[in-house]
């Protein structure tokens, strides 16, 4: 299941970047010259949704939810591995002291 959202995560990664690069660039001499009409046209096409930009918007949060998704499934690995490592240790010590039927109860010098 983690190899699978983590392929799954890289092929969005790589979708996205492709579609960020593709797009076709806005016109940017119209910054430059000082006419108002010329600048709002520019602000407004800024707003336009278009296909692509609806795309880019719906990968960008799947990326969002599979990263978080793939950080509670590793979050969780790595709890429990640490959980299982302390019962080992803490199973082993009461097998050694049941072994040895009494502890040793004299004080170092």
């Amino acid at each position: 299941m983690y190899l699978f959202f983590l392929v799954f995560l890289i092929f969005i990664s790589i979708f996205l970047n492709f579609l960020i690069l593709l797009q076709p660039g806005k016109n940017v001499s119209n910054i430059i010259h000082s006419n108002t009409s010329n600048n709002i046209k520019l602000f407004n096409s800024v707003r336009s949704n278009n296909f692509v930009t609806n795309i880019i918007g719906f990968c960008a949060c799947l990326f969002l939810i599979i990263s978080l998704v793939l950080c509670n499934i590793n979050d969780k690995k790595i709890n429990s591995s640490l959980f299982e490592d302390n019962n080992d240790v803490v199973n082993e010590k009461i097998l050694k002291l049941k072994k040895n039927k009494r502890l040793n109860t004299e004080i170092p010098n």
